[in-house]
């Protein structure tokens, strides 16, 4: 990278920590305006959020750690508009760290859509800034229920229920591939799933006696089935392959169902393309 744009990128960061203090100290009200403008503006926000990211309150200490309190935003699914909420993210570093080439660390609570009687996500992520920039995620699953989940697929996932753990990985930085990785579970006793839930395996089951009990249990349409656990696990096996292995057992039908599959991405908008595939977002890619 040249001198110049060194530069650039360090005087944004400096002017940009100034405006956040400066809000901050003119009001709270001023701060929340600020930081809410430039992340409704950011590129990599705006598919998944557009203009509806709110702050309710944002405060400093003296060592120039920030705290976000109630975060809400409308997540741009594909069959509309999610109402979200992150009930808190801290820093644990100062944010004078990204000047000096150094990661700033953030703890996170309570992601979870608007109203869910579960206490959601949790986790932490960190970001360094400069020439070699770099962002991990890492998602823990632990106090969320398959209910919190139902908006990636209304038709197939409408009532259903079912304690989930497990943890979300995400890394990215400069001139590196992707990282991702989920591994979850709802381990016994299970809960509930749409009938037509279990389409997702016909394609894939060779002619058996299995077959035919797929076939049976999903006639019952919008019946709803109880399963008594099930396993999820996605990963980029290569910078442009996603690996997708789905378990689960269902015994009123004595079914233990496999699916395994592996789908081709462009590389360069790899994350995209995994959000699109999940049902999460429905937003163009060049």
């Amino acid at each position: 990278m040249k001198k110049n744009k060194i530069f650039f990128y360090f005087f944004f960061l400096l002017f940009l920590a100034g405006l956040i203090l400066a809000g901050i100290s003119q009001g709270p009200a001023l701060g929340r305006f600020m930081l809410e403008s430039i992340l409704r503006k950011n590129q990599n926000i705006q598919p998944f959020f557009k203009d509806s990211i709110r702050i309710k309150k944002i405060s400093m200490d003296r060592h120039l750690k920030i705290r976000f309190d109630g975060i809400t935003g409308a997540f741009q699914a594909r069959q509309g508009p999610v109402p979200l909420e992150i009930k808190s993210v801290e820093s644990q570093d100062s944010l004078l760290s990204l000047l000096k080439n150094k990661p700033v660390r953030f703890l996170f609570r309570g992601a979870r859509p608007q109203g869910s009687a579960h206490a959601g996500l949790s986790g932490h992520f960190s970001f360094l800034a400069g020439r070699f920039w770099r962002f991990d995620l890492l998602a823990d699953f632990t106090e969320t229920d398959l209910e919190d989940f139902r908006w990636l697929a209304p038709q197939d996932l409408s009532g259903a229920t079912g304690a989930v753990k497990g943890r979300l990985m995400f890394v990215q930085e400069a001139n590196h591939e992707p990282v991702f990785d989920m591994n979850l579970e709802a381990p016994q006793p299970g809960g509930l799933v749409q009938a037509r839930f279990f389409n997702l395996f016909l394609p894939y089951l060779p002619k058996s006696v299995q077959k035919e009990r797929v076939v049976k249990l999903i006639s019952q349409k919008d019946q709803l089935v109880r399963y008594q656990d099930a396993a999820l696990q996605v990963g980029l096996s290569q910078s442009d392959r996603m690996k997708i292995l789905l378990r689960i057992l269902v015994l009123d039908y004595n079914l233990k169902l496999t699916l395994n599959v592996e789908i081709r991405l462009d590389q360069k908008n790899a994350f995209s393309q995994i959000a699109q595939f999940m049902g999460m977002i429905e937003v163009k890619t060049s």
